[in-house]
């Protein structure tokens, strides 16, 4: 019978019984009877929403279900609605938030869905309770395990490797590097010296592991050099923007998506990139998105975590 890992996230009313009250209503949804365990709850401040909110309590479930994809991501908008979830902004304050992260090794990329969930390894609220239920599961595209990923977000603080998708011939153009340090100082993060700034392969002093740091590397460098150091807990591609706005993001940018191996397809192997850990295709079309994504990916890595006794 198909598996699955759902999170659950809640910040409005007693959020600790809404999350219990879903779980409850999620279980006889995917008719998986006794087949379904939930994590401890955990106890986070919001990452990335609108300021003033208050913190989260979050966890992780992991199924057995004969349903498909598809028809969990119904049945998760259903206890949505139920319990009273509404959509008005993103990262916003909410009643109740679940979400698919993975479903076997299935990798879905659609613009209603996308599975594994694309922020799964950048987030510790979501990883380290997934540790109590699914520490052995696979993420199919990094092909670390749960395990991994959580001891990677534990191990010192964030780190994010940014690669434009710009013309090889212009690997940075100006907004790109502004984006960048915009990032940098929001963050508060160290800017680590690019690949390029030193010998070609060879290994690059990273920060101490405390200081949170990002680097800009050109597109032509990994694909001459898959071993660049420092190695980052997560690489992020700025997708090129699209020519025409009026295209639906997640097709124009599926040959992206195959070359990250988000989704199954028939990609060119010549164009499949060298990669190895977590990545990130990230929609570049509106700049200030784009910084704001890439300051909470580094916020999220570091977010402080903490069990709530029941």
């Amino acid at each position: 019978m198909p598996r699955c890992l759902i999170s659950f996230g809640a910040n409005l009313g007693n959020a600790l019984e809404t999350i219990q009250r879903s779980a409850e209503l999620l279980r006889q949804e995917l008719q998986c009877a006794a087949a379904f365990r939930l994590s401890r709850f955990f106890r986070t401040p919001p990452v990335g929403g609108p300021g003033g909110q208050p913190p989260f309590v979050n966890a992780v479930a992991a199924a057995e279900t004969p349903l498909s994809a598809i028809q969990v991501w119904q049945a998760i908008r259903n206890v949505e609605q139920e319990l009273g979830r509404e959509r008005n902004r993103r990262w916003e304050a909410r009643r109740i938030d679940l979400d698919i992260l993975l479903y076997e090794q299935l990798r879905l990329w659609t613009p209603q869905l996308k599975i594994p969930h694309p922020r799964m390894c950048m987030r510790r609220f979501i990883l380290v309770p997934a540790l109590d239920v699914a520490a052995e599961w696979t993420d199919p595209v990094s092909g670390l395990s749960i395990r991994r990923l959580a001891d990677s977000l534990q191990a010192g603080a964030g780190s994010l490797r940014v690669i434009p998708g710009d013309s090889p011939a212009e690997p940075f153009s100006q907004t790109t590097r502004d984006m960048v340090d915009q990032v940098a100082e929001q963050a508060m993060a160290t800017m680590a010296p690019a690949p390029a700034a030193a010998t070609r392969g060879g290994l690059h002093t990273a920060p101490p592991t405390e200081t949170r740091w990002l680097s800009l590397v050109p597109l032509e460098e990994l694909v001459a050099n898959n071993s660049l150091r420092p190695a980052a807990k997560l690489t992020m591609f700025l997708a090129p923007k699209l020519s025409n706005p009026n295209l639906v993001w997640e097709e124009a940018q599926a040959a992206w998506a195959q070359r990250l191996n988000l989704t199954a397809g028939q990609a060119d192997r010549a164009a499949e990139l060298p990669l190895d850990g977590p990545r990130y295709l990230l929609a570049s079309d509106d700049e200030q998105w784009a910084v704001h994504e890439m300051v909470a990916a580094l916020e999220a890595m570091d977010c402080p975590i903490e069990p709530i006794p029941r």
